[in-house]
């Protein structure tokens, strides 16, 4: 039965929560306290930070347990899941750029970025070629590498760093997870949003 009344916003309530709340971030940087051996750690601006990316977890849950899914619903997370993530990779960078970050990593994280947002744009054209429509497969390889940039932010924030084998590790998930999606796309009869990834799912081949 699809929810009614109340129920039927709550996903999309904490969704909006994300969405509009990430930008809280910006201005919680300089809440800082030493917590044993690391320094400057931005305590306040982490607490935050982790209640977001919770409810990235919740309005899922409340959405599938009040079968309160919609079209408006995934596109809101899209966009909270994007808000959430962009602010708070550009919170860190802006405080570390003129920190602790040596050239070297940098052009990396700068590099990182770029690489997201074109895996992204490219994946969206990928579907749109073979299926007509420019989505994102909700695998578990693309699960995996937004975990990652969750983790990801959160550990840079903690450590004031950003060391360079956390961005390899981000940037191998993320090209696997493209990878899969590509060869998906061009081999699958149909196209299913929800296809867990070739490792954990079989499909029906184009003929």
């Amino acid at each position: 039965m699809r929810a009614t009344g109340i129920k039927k916003y709550l996903p999309n309530i904490a969704t909006i929560t994300r969405l509009f709340g990430s930008f809280s971030l910006l201005f919680l940087m300089n809440l800082e306290r030493d917590i044993g051996p690391f320094k400057a750690v931005p305590w306040v601006w982490l607490i935050v930070y982790i209640f977001f990316v919770l409810t990235d977890s919740v309005d899922g849950m409340i959405a599938r347990k009040f079968n309160a899914k919609s079209d408006l619903g995934a596109a809101l997370d899209a966009l909270g899941d994007t808000a959430l993530l962009v602010i708070g990779a550009a919170t860190v960078f802006v405080v570390f750029a003129s920190d602790n970050l040596t050239d070297f990593q940098t052009r990396l994280y700068i590099g990182l970025l770029i690489f997201c947002a074109v895996n992204k744009l490219g994946m969206n054209l990928v579907s749109k070629f073979f299926f007509g429509i420019a989505n994102m497969l909700h695998s578990y390889p693309q699960k995996a590498f937004a975990v990652g940039c969750y983790i990801g932010v959160g550990f840079w924030a903690f450590l004031r760093d950003v060391p360079w084998w956390s961005i390899v590790i981000l940037v191998a998930l993320n090209l696997y997870a493209a990878i899969d999606e590509i060869v998906y796309c061009s081999r699958a009869a149909k196209y299913n949003v929800d296809f867990k990834g070739h490792l954990f799912e079989k499909y029906e081949l184009r003929k």
